[in-house]
């Protein structure tokens, strides 16, 4: 019986896609920056501070950088606090000797904190507008289930079907296997 290998290729296109659809499930699910690869960030916006250049719901694709390369208009993620988790995303309007001066687009005054530069996270290199209320939409029961449990069965489904599938084909190889054998066994008690 001769066993077909999966083609390499055809399986590493695959566990790769799996693994982003992890990656992009888990940002969507919990809403928090992921990192799906090297040292790029995807953070979610919550807020209209940066509106219009990052709208509400949008996704920002953040580099880390040296923050000696930052320059005014750079917008910038960065944490408040050394120790926080949580992030803002503002462009820099100023720099100090202290660190940077930020202001979101839409707010009238500047920011009421000195970014120092240890609290950068990484400089906004791209916007990814709206995805991010996918993430709101999927932490409803309705959207839960259109976007996690439903593509999910499908996928489970369609595993079944192709296991099932190579089952019913290895037992045909085998029946024929063994009947060619019977048949050969035959001609050749045939013969003697």
């Amino acid at each position: 019986m001769i066993v077909e290998m999966p083609n390499p290729k055809k399986l590493a296109k695959i566990a790769a896609y799996a693994i982003i659809a992890t990656f992009l499930m888990i940002f969507l699910v919990f809403y928090r920056p992921i990192q799906l690869w090297g040292d790029t960030l995807y953070e979610p916006v919550y807020t209209g501070s940066m509106e219009p250049a990052i709208p509400v719901g949008s996704i920002a694709v953040i580099k880390p950088t040296n923050p000696e390369t930052l320059k005014i208009n750079d917008i910038i993620c960065f944490r408040i606090e050394s120790e926080s988790a949580i992030t803002v995303t503002h462009r820099i309007i100023d720099i100090t000797n202290e660190g940077f001066i930020t202001k979101g687009d839409a707010n009238e005054d500047p920011d009421q904190w000195i970014v120092r530069k240890e609290n950068v996270v990484g400089k906004v290199i791209a916007v990814i507008p709206y995805i991010g209320y996918l993430g709101h939409f999927v932490r409803t029961p309705a959207g839960f289930i259109l976007l996690i449990v439903i593509p999910a069965t499908i996928l489970i489904l369609l595993e079944i079907k192709n296991i099932t599938k190579e089952i019913k084909r290895k037992a045909k190889n085998e029946q024929i296997s063994s009947l060619t054998h019977k048949i050969c066994l035959n001609n050749n008690l045939g013969q003697l």
